[in-house]
């Protein structure tokens, strides 16, 4: 009895240690810069209540490939950020759940991403901000088309890889948290995660990956830096723990995964960045879908139809004191909607306000999409970009999810220029050029509205094509046209 306890004392530090061994093996290669992270436009502030429903529990795992190695390159960010993410996103759009040897076949090249954007040619390490904009603007090559090796990083994509590739890049990304301030970072990675978004993160000052007899991470501190991608949480593993797709093998943790704990998640993960791919539009935007199932690879059995063109959105004015800023829709507010020349505003308040009245804006999008708002005064005849401000992202990637401008904790308030202000809602299918926009309303001829309309003419629904509602600021517009993008809505407040 007494040899056959020696013996299972001595398996399990075998099994605890098996991945501190691997440390030596592996290569890693994150390179962090607070500046260059927050250069980055930061996801939508969304509210507090836009979290309280997620699920217990969500995981992308059957949407990953089979983990493979890095070897002793520091190429972890191109693993992390192509291999990983960029495959995972591919196959949640193509819906091949489960699917691990067709989806690991069209994984995307961590060389053609890494060999791109190294910072030295000691093949030593990148910044995963320079591998999410590559992708953004190149694209990504399957990792058939531009093999992986670690004994060779300076060898470049050729022309014809590059112009596959930009068939694959990724719609945006966006970072999830500040760099000295990670408000509700598990909360954000966990609203991403059950959205079916990966998310590319940087594990900071680390030492070694060790982790428990149940695949939790131990964290200890060092000055390693190190790129993987969580594809899953429970908040019944381990008291709460992300699930990690790590690029050391199936030799490493639980056949390539680990755990980490939500707690030394929020303490050791610096950068957080979630990919948004273009193919998540599909179900809401302008094409559908039906998969035959054929395991055909380029899907060429696939029966893709044009329906409609859909958008719609809602937003609230509420008061500091969190009542609702009673309004009132516009007659002819359909009928003139596309008119560049009629003046007439989509909303109204009912009320006059007094300068120093604070209030605060809630926007809900119903599809993914853009979001704008623009602010006129009519006393100085002032045009400003309210949203999105401070570094934000545009992009209203979560579906009947809500955001709060200027935020949770502070409100706009009207200031002592008694007058007629207008705020315009602009929701897009497509990125904006807003600065753009707001210097031809600011410097064009005509009033607000007129010089707003006309800055957007080629772009707008038709006035048909979107139903207003009469007791709330909401809409839903569908059109035939592929042409029709956006739905701006004018709401006049008067305050004295």
């Amino acid at each position: 009895m007494k040899k056959l306890t020696i013996l299972f004392a001595f398996l399990f530090i075998s099994f605890s240690s098996f991945s501190q061994d691997l440390d030596d093996e592996f290569g890693t290669g994150l390179e962090f810069d607070q500046n260059l992270y927050e250069s980055v436009p930061q996801t939508v502030p969304l509210v507090t209540r836009s979290f309280t429903a997620l699920p217990s529990s969500y995981s992308l795992k059957a949407y990953t490939p089979t983990p493979k190695s890095q070897g002793r390159q520091g190429s972890c960010v191109g693993w992390a950020s192509a291999y990983g993410a960029r495959t995972i996103a591919y196959a949640v759009k193509r819906g091949w759940r489960g699917q691990t040897s067709k989806i690991t076949a069209n994984a995307f090249s961590p060389s053609f991403v890494y060999n791109q954007i190294r910072v030295n040619d000691n093949c030593a390490g990148s910044y995963i901000e320079k591998a999410m904009d590559l992708m953004n603007r190149e694209g990504a090559a399957k990792l058939n088309e531009f093999i992986y090796t670690d004994q060779n990083c300076t060898t470049v994509p050729s022309y014809n890889i590059k112009s596959k590739a930009k068939n694959n890049r990724i719609l945006t990304y966006e970072r999830l948290a500040k760099w000295n301030n990670p408000y509700n970072l598990v909360g954000k990675v966990k609203k991403a995660i059950s959205s079916q978004k990966p998310v590319v993160i940087g594990l900071f000052r680390y030492n070694r990956l060790i982790l428990d007899q149940n695949h939790v991470w131990i964290p200890n501190s060092g000055n390693k830096g190190h790129a993987m991608v969580v594809v899953g949480y429970d908040d019944n593993k381990a008291g709460g723990a992300f699930e990690i797709m790590n690029s050391w093998g199936t030799r490493f943790g639980n056949n390539g995964f680990l755990w980490i704990k939500y707690a030394d998640f929020e303490r050791q993960v610096k950068t957080a960045y979630v990919v948004v791919d273009k193919a998540n539009d599909f179900n809401n935007n302008n094409i559908n879908i039906n998969n035959n199932n054929n395991n055909n690879n380029n899907n060429k059995n696939n029966n893709i139809s044009y329906t409609s063109n859909k958008l719609g959105g809602e937003l609230t004015l509420k008061l500091s004191n969190g009542a609702n800023m009673p309004i009132s829709l516009s007659e002819g507010a359909t009928r003139n909607f596309n008119i560049v020349k009629a003046t007439k505003t989509t909303y109204k308040v009912n009320q006059t306000y007094t300068s120093g009245t604070q209030f605060r804006i809630y926007l809900k999008s119903k599809q993914t999409g853009y979001v704008y708002l623009v602010g006129y005064g009519a006393s100085d005849k002032s045009v400003s970009k309210l949203y999105p401000f401070a570094n934000y992202s545009d992009y209203f990637s979560y579906v009947n999810s809500e955001i709060a401008i200027p935020n949770e904790d502070y409100f706009i308030e009207f200031d002592n220029k008694p007058g007629r202000d207008i705020l315009c809602v602009l929701y897009s299918k497509e990125k904006l050029d807003i600065n753009s926009i707001v210097n031809k309303v600011r410097y064009g001829n005509g009033d607000f509205v007129t010089k707003m309309k006309n800055a957007l003419s080629s772009k707008m629904f038709k006035g048909t094509s979107v139903k207003f509602s009469s007791d709330k600021i909401s809409f839903d517009a569908t059109s035939t046209s592929s042409t029709a993008k956006v739905v701006p809505i004018f709401i006049e407040m008067n305050h004295q």
